[in-house]
């Protein structure tokens, strides 16, 4: 239930040094926080906002299954462009199963990505709906109860889950323990150290913060029951809101010594080393199409805009005014009153393109691209809005 700029202003109530945005598979809030960003750094210059994204990684789309989570963050650039593509990938292949939709990403998808954008994400083991709490709380339970052959499952789950993200990711894999005091959470929090000693990889702490104060918790579940579908019951979030560094030590001294508490912060911090400031805004840009490449030529010379786009080194232009003046004649309207009407809008979208910073002239070519795609297909395209109708050039 927080909003992103509440998330920010607490953080930095908290005297944090930076913060981790990492929605549950939605990224719909990192262009708000990147620009943000960008204007906290003016008077917190050290302050970084990280962006990431909570997955849901399983082996295949069968529905039934448990969803595990799984955090990725952006180290740079680069890395948003994996999470982006990932999560273009997850929501695609979307399906409904008890009740919600369900946008996971299959280990195969994530091994591929990384290998295409390599040393660009860093990886957290999530909470205790990860894949790795999960099975050592199975793997507590087996044993408890004497279950050799579950506890030889969820072993062997674990070993393969981490041999899997050490190799994928290397150093830039962390295992995540939250600070929280339930039964379950201790339990879990003891195996995982364990764990992330026998395998030598570090530990960090997520606080993953559903809301934003301690005293939150029950508007955050009141949304919870105001939601359909199989959802988690409120306790699992019992600790689950932006803690101070006080109460994260306090929650964590049940499992862990002050000295493994204060190491994990170190390993924060070097996540926090790994992250760059990068800027996500950009100039608007329209999807390009090949178009034929249409000579040189000087006509129409009595209009100059006309005439520039004739002799355009851009072949889009060029394809442009050949496309609409062909039109003009084919249809017996190629006379000083359209041909005016058309210098006119050519220079209307040349001025509007100089000011956006972009060719304005794609933007139909583009349109025309897609509408004749649809009629191919045997599709129909609706009424569009206003430019459709009143632009002579996109009748033409």
């Amino acid at each position: 239930i927080n909003r992103p700029t509440d998330l920010i202003d607490r953080a930095l109530q908290l005297g944090l040094s930076g913060i981790s945005i990492t929605d549950h598979e939605a990224l719909c809030g990192h262009i708000e926080l990147n620009i943000l960003g960008k204007k906290i750094q003016k008077e917190h210059p050290d302050f970084k906002i990280a962006l990431g994204n909570e997955i849901y990684l399983v082996n295949t789309r069968e529905t039934g299954q448990k969803y595990y989570h799984f955090i990725l963050i952006a180290k740079n650039k680069l890395g948003h462009k994996a999470l982006r593509e990932l999560s273009s990938k997850a929501w695609l292949q979307s399906y409904s199963d008890r009740g919600m939709e369900r946008v996971p990403t299959l280990y195969s998808e994530l091994k591929e990505i990384v290998h295409k954008y390599p040393n660009s994400l860093i990886a957290t083991t999530a909470c205790l709906g990860g894949e790795l709490s999960t099975n050592a709380l199975l793997l507590a339970g087996a044993e408890k109860i004497g279950d050799t052959g579950l506890v030889q499952t969820a072993h062997d789950n674990i070993v393969n889950f981490v041999l899997f993200c050490k190799e994928l990711f290397g150093e830039d894999f962390y295992i995540e323990c939250a600070p929280g005091k339930s039964k379950e959470q201790i339990i879990v929090n003891k195996r995982l150290i364990s764990i992330a000693k026998c395998f030598n990889v570090p530990m960090v702490i997520g606080t993953d913060a559903h809301y934003l104060k301690k005293e939150d918790r029950f508007v955050h579940k009141a949304y919870l029951n105001s939601k359909d579908g199989d959802r988690e019951v409120d306790s699992f979030y019992e600790y689950s809101y932006l803690q101070s560094n006080e109460e994260i030590f306090e929650n964590l001294s049940v499992c862990f010594s002050e000295q493994e508490i204060t190491e994990m912060f170190q390993n924060s911090m070097s996540i926090y080393d790994k992250i760059e400031t990068y800027d996500l805004t950009h100039k608007q840009t329209i999807p390009k199409v090949e178009v034929p490449n249409y000579p040189k030529t000087n006509d129409l010379i009595e209009y100059p805009t006309l005439n520039k786009m004739f002799n355009s080194d851009n072949i889009v232009e060029r394809y442009w005014v050949n496309q609409c003046v062909q039109k003009l004649k084919e249809k017996n309207i190629f006379n000083p009153t359209y041909i005016s009407r058309l210098e006119e809008e050519a220079d209307i979208k040349a001025t509007i393109g100089e000011k956006l910073e972009t060719n304005m002239f794609n933007y139909p070519v583009t349109l025309q691209h897609y509408v004749d795609l649809f009629w191919e297909c045997g599709s129909v395209v609706g009424a569009g809005r206003g430019s459709s109708c009143s632009g002579l050039n996109h009748y033409l």
